[in-house]
């Protein structure tokens, strides 16, 4: 799997257009904080997959719910900028306020669309709770610590613009693990009225969650992670300011789609000749 080091040598264009919006500077602090938020998630003890099918990995992890897997995707699309400081940050809270002891920071593979087998129905929704809330909170925290810990005021984006939730009372049902069972909840593209309106409300309570205290006691938790990761680095990583002044090449015919399926770019996003409606999802 190529490290974050060889996933910044191979920069390409991304939908976001961060080689485009974004000063030189600003991709210098950005691929700093990269290195530090690398070091953190190795430091408490997970592999940062960098992979543009990384996502496909970590599922089948889920799947199987592998109790000794520590992969965890973060790359999703070419952003190297905006979306994948993002993504490294968001999984860095779920960290910081997870049990980084076990796979998946402690959360069971099969939520948020289905709890263990002998949690009573009646009981759902009180054992998703406290997982909506830290995914909430990994969420917005994201644009917090950004600027706390990096003093970075341009946007960054997550996987979505809305947090994974497990809202119980609706009627979607997807698979899950063996040993979980499916909850019938609301789901994100069909009821999106009702999908925002209780998510919204999660992230305005986990923002407000956010208080100066537990900012520095998430972002201390985070630079002592950072310290221990730096030693198990795969090799030195080259200086930021020579990263953040690379231009990003085109994109081969014979390498990975940019879209994470695995497939060749001239076998997948390349044959409709524009990358437009691969672009992701815009957090804010």
């Amino acid at each position: 799997m190529p490290s974050l080091a060889e996933a910044l040598a191979s920069q390409r264009p991304c939908s976001c257009a961060c080689h485009e919006t974004l000063t030189t500077p600003e991709r210098v602090a950005g691929v700093r904080a990269l290195y530090l938020c690398d070091d953190a998630l190795r430091g408490f003890g997970y592999l940062p997959i960098y992979e543009l099918h990384g996502d496909a990995l970590w599922h089948e992890a889920q799947k199987r719910a592998d109790p000794s897997y520590r992969g965890v995707a973060v790359r999703f699309g070419e952003c190297m900028y905006r979306r994948l400081l993002g993504s490294l940050l968001h999984e860095l809270i779920h960290a910081s306020c997870g049990d980084t002891t076990k796979a998946n920071y402690g959360i069971p593979f099969g939520l948020p669309y289905g709890v263990p087998n002998e949690v009573p129905e009646k009981d759902e929704e009180a054992y998703l709770a406290p997982f909506n809330q830290g995914e909430a909170r990994a969420f917005v925290g994201v644009w917090i610590l950004g600027r706390a810990m990096f003093g970075i005021d341009w946007n960054l984006r997550t996987a979505r613009d809305i947090g994974t939730y497990g809202l119980v009372g609706g009627n979607a049902l997807v698979s899950v693990p063996k040993g979980f069972r499916p909850v019938a909840h609301v789901d994100r593209q069909h009821h999106a009225e009702r999908y925002y309106a209780r998510g919204r409300k999660l992230e305005a309570e986990a923002t407000a969650w956010f208080t100066e205290e537990h900012v520095a006691e998430v972002a201390s938790g985070i630079r002592a992670a950072a310290e221990k990761g730096h030693a198990t680095r795969p090799r030195a990583y080259p200086d930021p300011a020579e990263v953040g002044a690379l231009s990003p090449r085109k994109i081969g015919r014979n390498e990975p789609c940019t879209c994470g399926s695995a497939k060749k770019f001239k076998a997948c996003c390349g044959l409709a000749g524009s990358l437009a409606y691969v672009s992701p999802y815009l957090s804010r």
